[in-house]
């Protein structure tokens, strides 16, 4: 029996060419997973890093008389929806209140905020002083947790009678919300007596990049004069 050298020695670079083909597909699938592992641990981190930061805004209180017609009342943890509160409050004059609730800066404030929305679940909420009796049209504001307003503005409306009050919902979110959601906030106020006007919905970014706080805060004004123009103001 004979060897054909020239045919084994092709069949030889046949083999060491797969081995290098496979050598470099295996190297750009490692390098694939640790960029997606590096990329986790940075959404991770940031993630991590947000959600124990709460960004301040200026201050507010009504001047000289407030309007007594309306009146804003909001929840806030991270701040955003806060300051979105006080621009709202501020176009007009109109006194605020801020809803606590205890959601800490923290993964576990978090993991309780996600689980309670998922849920349902109403937590145990505290209201600065404000007197509703004159408001004709309540604000309420909230950032947006599982698609749908956070669970203490839930709470705050389970516990009021909104009887003969227009009331406007304001969310904020860096991802969406769900109008199977709205539509149910909207028939517990409705539930409550009152009148569910409108939803106004403010993206504030995504996860890798954000608003500016000024960029936020126009379109918060925009989109009240849009409001104000088609609703009245009360």
């Amino acid at each position: 029996m004979s060897l054909d050298v020239s045919t084994f020695c092709l069949s030889f670079t046949c083999i060491n060419a797969g081995d290098s083909i496979l050598k470099i597909v295996l190297t750009v699938l490692a390098g694939i997973l640790l960029t997606a592992l590096f990329a986790g641990a940075a959404l991770f981190y940031l993630m991590s890093y947000k959600d124990s930061t709460y960004v301040s805004s200026a201050p507010y209180s009504p001047a000289g008389r407030s309007n007594p017609s309306a009146a804003v009342i909001y929840y806030s943890r991270s701040g955003h929806s806060e300051a979105v509160a006080r621009e709202v409050a501020r176009r007009l004059n109109a006194p605020i209140a801020r809803i606590n609730a205890s959601y800490p800066l923290s993964l576990s404030g978090q993991k309780k905020a996600i689980t309670d929305a998922e849920a349902g679940d109403l937590p145990h909420i505290t209201v600065e002083p404000i007197d509703l009796r004159p408001a004709r049209r309540i604000y309420l504001v909230s950032p947006t947790w599982m698609f749908r307003p956070a669970t203490p503005l839930w709470a705050w409306v389970a516990q009021n009678d909104l009887s003969g009050r227009e009331i406007v919902l304001i969310t904020t979110g860096n991802s969406r919300y769900r109008q199977t959601e709205t539509d149910e906030f909207a028939r517990v106020v409705t539930q409550q007596g009152g009148q569910f006007i409108t939803h106004i919905f403010l993206r504030r970014g995504r996860i890798f990049w954000q608003k500016s706080r000024e960029e936020l805060l126009n379109d918060t004004r925009l989109k009240m004069d849009l409001l104000l123009r088609e609703k009245k103001a009360p």
